[in-house]
């Protein structure tokens, strides 16, 4: 491309400076070429446990687009401390439920039991 200093026509126009062609149009119409997606935008890596947030408008009248946002390690130590005690309630009522009472057919004692035909003692 050549570079055209900026000018005046005859007729008193003027020309800014700008970049011309230096081969001339063809006559035939050239198929465009078909645009590429840009390339997705790499996510930011999240380190811990995270939350998501919904979109929402401040009070500012700002939009906040949906988003996950990291959790504060404090805050994940009050949600672990809160989530052991129902999960040990869970495991009683389980416990409970199931019963493991007498009709369970696995073998109560481990030692043999005697035969009424056979002795029990030889001499």
């Amino acid at each position: 491309m050549t570079y055209v200093r900026p000018h005046v026509r005859r007729d008193g126009t003027y020309v800014k400076g700008h970049n011309r062609r230096t081969r001339p149009r063809t006559a035939v119409p050239t198929v465009p070429r078909p645009r590429r997606a840009a390339p997705p935008r790499p996510r930011p890596v999240q380190y811990g446990p995270t939350t998501y947030v919904r979109p929402h408008v401040r009070g500012d009248g700002t939009y906040v687009r949906g988003h996950r946002r990291s959790i504060a390690p404090r805050d994940v130590a009050v949600v672990a401390g809160s989530g052991t005690g129902v999960l040990a309630l869970v495991f009683l009522l389980l416990a409970l439920v199931s019963g493991g009472g007498d009709d369970s057919k696995a073998p109560t004692g481990t030692s043999p039991s005697h035969s009424a035909t056979a002795p029990a003692h030889q001499r």
